[in-house]
């Protein structure tokens, strides 16, 4: 630890990486987070449902005063219930944000009730920080910038913004503010880098409104529209107009209806009287009547949207003529499965528009432009990059530099540097330990050693069952065979994977032709159907590892 005429800056996530999102200001021996989020795993961790920071590092760093989240979006906020379960300490944040997080620490048995309090308007003060919130657009209601007084001087954490000059709910960013910050004398910006590549202006959330509007007016069928859930913006624009053409509208997924309940309970949401229905009724509507604002723009296997490409949803199914709007970004590594969706749907009939055919999505993060205003306004002595991969740090360093703020006035840092800030200087002095720790679907964590383990036993166990199809027309050729290492022994155990047997017979029997010769889907539908046959069967999550011949 640095002595006190130097505040360190400690990212423990979200440099050099998308999400995981974890930032630590300290100054002597006290301590303020910004932000507690996770990123989803890889296909290669198996058994793992989230990753979170390593967060050893809090245990000595200091005292911890608090943690201010920015807003609420998993990457900001999904590793919140094991800081709390470590930590007793207040977390901070706006009321949407804050009824986001209170329903992830609800997954868990937390020991300590949180203490979960509103950002006043005029700031507070935790220790020698004094907080300061500024509102700005983004791709989820109530997202804030933070201005940090420090005893060093004036920080600027933008976290995820846009300057979106015209957002749908009015509150967008101050630039006025941002300038007198400025001319008050700015030390250092940290600032979202996500966009750092992309030339221009982000489009404002209202021009995706005129796409949609054209869409829906040329709909001769039945509207489905995916997006992701906690764009509430997105959501509130797609409710306006289908009762603008006069379409009955019905949300479904339950991250959906979920996070519509929250922000309709704060009146960030609002159905035009009448408007809303289920899923159930607006399938029973005449199809030039209704729309469905639906989960699954990135074609989760088991997603509602997903379900209904193959025709396996319990309400809903996707018909000749019906429109489908993708207005969502494709996540890196989401090609595939949103790609087998896509042609699930189009052999159901269905015309499908993404972003490649209009501009149904706009993003919620800021262009070089952008970047260059903020710069401009605030006129930091020192930026330092945060929210990306390094190529989108590098990116933005560069603007930095082309701004004028020369080479020691940008610090590219990663995940784990220590930066010390004077009001000279800005540097990294050192590291500390960071990385990835897997957290299963016992909301237990498992280390590297047990990952690898895993890839072979699984935590109980590991489960194959050996599904032999007909290569042409994807009937079952036998009863599937399931073999098991760890799980099960015995006679007893004998007669349960029989059972299983039968019963996974059964269920792919039932199966559309689409999900038997859709691999993906297929090994989808075998690990829900047999995991909920043993969770039942035997109180035990073994790994199901599903094995697919064709003959």
């Amino acid at each position: 630890m640095l002595g006190p005429s130097f505040l360190e800056i400690v990212p423990l996530g979200g440099l050099g990486e998308f999400g995981m999102n974890l930032m630590l200001y300290r100054w002597g021996q006290d301590c303020l987070v910004v932000d507690a989020g996770m990123m989803f795993p890889g296909a290669e961790h198996l058994g793992v449902e989230v990753v979170i920071p390593n967060l050893s590092f809090l245990e000595s760093c200091g005292v911890l005063h608090g943690v201010i989240l920015t807003h609420g979006h998993d990457d900001h906020i999904g590793a919140l219930p094991f800081l709390l379960a470590r930590h007793d300490i207040p977390v901070y944040g706006t009321p949407f944000t804050l009824a986001l997080a209170q329903r992830r620490l609800a997954e868990h048995d937390l020991e300590r009730t949180p203490a979960l309090r509103p950002l006043p308007e005029k700031g507070l003060r935790l220790g020698p920080f004094g907080i300061e919130t500024l509102a700005v657009a983004h791709s989820i209601p109530q997202a804030v910038m933070l201005i940090l007084r420090t005893p060093v001087g004036t920080l600027v954490h933008t976290a995820d913004f846009k300057l979106d000059p015209t957002p749908l709910d009015g509150v967008g960013t101050d630039l006025g503010r941002l300038a007198r910050l400025g001319d008050e004398g700015v030390l250092a910006v940290l600032s979202d880098s996500t966009n750092a590549e992309r030339s221009g202006f982000t489009p404002g959330e209202r021009s995706v409104a005129h796409a949609l509007d054209g869409l829906l007016a040329s709909a001769e069928r039945r509207v489905f529209v995916t997006t992701f859930s906690s764009n509430i913006h997105r959501m509130q624009q797609v409710a306006d107009l289908a009762a603008r053409h006069e379409r009955k509208i019905a949300l479904v997924g339950s991250s959906m209806l979920e996070q519509a309940e929250a922000a309709e309970q704060l009146g960030l949401l609002q159905f035009a009287p009448g408007a809303r229905v289920d899923a159930e009724q607006a399938m029973n509507l005449p199809p030039e009547r209704s729309l469905l604002l639906i989960t699954g723009s990135q074609g989760e296997p088991l997603s509602a949207l997903a379900r209904v490409a193959v025709d396996r949803h319990r309400e809903v199914a996707v018909q000749d003529g019906d429109l489908v709007i993708h207005s969502a970004r494709v996540i890196p590594g989401n090609e595939k499965s949103i790609g087998r969706m896509v042609n699930h749907l189009a052999r159901r009939g269905a015309e499908i528009v993404t972003e490649a055919e209009a501009p149904v999505h706009v993003s919620g993060h800021p262009a070089q432009e952008e970047l260059k205003i903020v710069l401009r306004l605030l006129r930091p002595k020192f930026l330092i990059p945060i929210h990306g991969e390094y190529r989108q740090l590098r990116a933005h360093a560069r603007i930095g530099r082309q701004a004028g703020l020369g080479e020691r006035g940008v610090i590219v840092a990663e995940s784990g540097d220590v930066l010390a800030l004077n009001s000279d200087t800005c540097s990294t002095v050192d590291r500390v330990s960071v990385g990835h720790v897997f957290i299963d679907a016992t909301l237990g964590e498992v280390d590297h050693g047990v990952l690898r383990d895993r890839r072979q036993i699984a935590g109980d166990g590991i489960v194959v069952p050996v599904v032999a199809l007909d290569r042409e027309g994807g009937m079952l050729n036998a009863t599937p065979e399931i073999a098991t290492c760890g799980f099960l022994s015995g006679t007893e155990g004998s007669e349960i994977l029989e059972e299983a047997s039968r019963a996974l017979a059964e269920s792919l029997s039932e199966a559309s032709l689409e999900e038997r010769t859709d691999e993906g889907v297929l090994k989808a539908k075998i690990q829900a159907d047999l995991k909920r046959f043993l969770k039942r069967r035997t109180q035990r999550r073994p790994l199901i590892v599903p094995v697919i011949v064709e003959l």
